[in-house]
């Protein structure tokens, strides 16, 4: 399935080839939390896992997050690895949620020496920002997310089984105490004022002081939640901030002497306060997982018009040779499908023959009920009788619903459905919308689909809420289809002109999954054409 990809670091100037991934001895883990697939050793990946858990036990505690879909971990030997998946010498690792999965792609090490930069602190950076989507309801301004992922990323492991918080980061210090020191009513506009160039490195150093200066100082308790509270009810950073903090000014002369002490202050969680999960369920991969492993992850990363095809066609043999695995086959109908619906010249047959084969080798394998959906609906797409076709693929969603009542996925396919045939979903299907949005709030794009529904129900304040955490996310690029929507609503339109835009621009469209790739297209051409017509 094709995916937005985030690089968690652009920074990395690296030299030389990439190396092609070696063959490797895969091992299986999976614990309460996360499954895991490592090209490393029984008693390391076991270690890293425990020690995961302890870290998502403590976020729980803080931010109220409850149990819902596992994440998906692939940690590979070495840096160049991850590159080498990704055809990018300048990242070090992938984070990304979607309804259909969460997942991370890092490296066990990291070939040159800098304090503080690790694989695992820029794991812990990504995975407070996936605790913090899961367990807030309300809009959190970018600053204060990077500020908060920075603070955690430093989480200590005491050898009495605790976790402390609050350490600097050495790798940010040159940035924490130069740059150009945003002053606190800049940090709070940065939303709607985006920092531009190096200046974006300020959301991570200046957002840490204030983050950390308001969490752990003791200075002023409190004092976060009601701004956010405050932000959430007016929409205005800096009036929001004046109205909770006092003078800006003070504030910043109050960062500013934080950052001279010679300590910082710090949190600690005792292993029963934790109270975290040990179990951890472990196997070598099957020799079908292993095989199929470097492919799935290409695809997990993200194919377009021209890989798609050509990665079809690299995994095929693998396919040939497990034809009743079902991990192999569940894998080969996304492949397939992919090099059918994003490539050219695929074949939806081949996607359809895959998931009946995994459906054969595991009756209850949800994601080849999706894929066989997913095909339905596109073959619906493409009849004079789509009636027949639709009734399919709703049929696949709701058995695999059924199956997992708790995997957001069934329900944003059956809700895409709709749209994608008449552009008006059934109150269940928007029901089904707003469920998965529960499962899996990291998913941006259905609070989306979500803002639509609203607005249609001419519930505009909540449209807003809903999608603020979406349109001003640090890891989307500032102009994005959902900030161009929250604008629309701030300039007072009404739900009648809302809806007018949003059919305009095809605003609901460009999310679903059935229609999603053409329509960006589309509207990248004639983006394209415009662009040509004004120079």
């Amino acid at each position: 399935m094709t995916m937005l990809r985030n690089a968690l670091i652009g920074v990395l100037a690296l030299f030389g080839m990439l190396a092609t991934p070696a063959q490797a001895e895969w091992r299986r883990a999976e614990t309460q939390h996360f499954i895991a697939f490592g090209d490393m050793s029984e008693s390391d990946l076991r270690t890293r896992l425990q020690r995961l858990e302890k870290f998502d036990a403590m976020m729980r505690q803080l931010f109220n997050v409850e149990d819902t879909v596992k994440v998906h971990l692939f940690l590979l030997p070495s840096m160049s690895d991850v590159q080498d998946y990704a055809n990018d010498p300048n990242v070090g690792g992938f984070y990304n949620a979607s309804a259909q999965l969460a997942y991370a792609v890092m490296p066990q090490k990291i070939s040159f020496y800098v304090k503080g930069f690790t694989p695992e602190s820029i794991l812990l950076h990504e995975y407070t920002h996936h605790m913090l989507l899961g367990g807030l309801e309300v809009y959190v301004p970018g600053w204060a997310t990077e500020g908060l992922a920075e603070m955690f990323s430093t989480a200590r492991y005491d050898s009495d089984g605790g976790i402390t918080i609050g350490a600097p980061n050495p790798a940010r210090s040159i940035s924490v105490l130069g740059g150009s020191r945003w002053s606190a009513e800049r940090l709070l506009r940065s939303d709607k004022d985006p920092a531009s160039g190096d200046e974006r490195i300020e959301l991570y150093s200046r957002g840490w002081v204030m983050a950390h200066y308001l969490w752990l100082s003791g200075e002023r308790p409190g004092q976060y939640s009601k701004f956010i509270g405050r932000l959430n009810e007016t929409g205005d950073p800096v009036e929001s901030a004046k109205e909770v903090f006092g003078d800006l000014d003070k504030l910043d002369r109050e960062l500013n002497a934080y950052l001279r002490r010679k300590g910082f202050p710090s949190a600690r969680f005792s292993e029963r306060q934790l109270d975290a999960p040990t179990e951890v369920d472990m196997r070598k991969a099957t020799p079908g997982e292993a095989a199929i492993l470097h492919y799935r992850m290409i695809s997990l990363l993200g194919v377009n018009k021209e890989t798609a095809p050509k990665l079809a066609a690299d995994a095929r043999p693998v396919g040939a040779r497990y034809p009743n695995d079902p991990f192999v086959q569940r894998a080969m109908a996304e492949i397939e499908y992919d090099a059918a619906s994003v490539g050219e010249g695929g074949d939806y047959a081949l996607a359809d023959a895959a998931a009946d084969r995994a459906l054969a080798a595991d009756p209850d394998n949800v994601m080849a009920m999706a894929y066989k959906g997913r095909i339905a609906a596109q073959r619906a797409l493409a009849s004079d009788e789509p009636t027949g076709y639709w009734d399919e693929a709703r049929r696949w969603f709701l058995k695999a619903n059924k199956l997992e009542p708790n995997n957001p996925l069934p329900f944003v396919l059956f809700y895409d459905s709709f749209i994608a045939e008449n552009g008006e979903a059934t109150e269940g299907a928007i029901g089904g919308l707003y469920r998965a949005i529960k499962l899996m709030p990291q998913d941006l794009s259905l609070r989306a689909r979500a803002a639509v529904e609203l607005i249609k129900s001419d519930n505009i304040t909540k449209a807003r809420e809903v999608l603020a955490p979406a349109a001003f996310n640090p890891h989307v690029n500032p102009d994005n289809p959902m900030r161009d929507l929250i604008d629309q609503i701030d300039e007072g339109k009404s739900p009648t002109e809302l809806e007018g835009w949003i059919e305009e621009n095809k605003f609901d469209l460009r999310y679903n999954d059935f229609v999603g790739n053409k329509v960006s297209e589309e509207l990248a051409e004639k983006e394209k054409e415009k662009k040509e017509g004004e120079s």
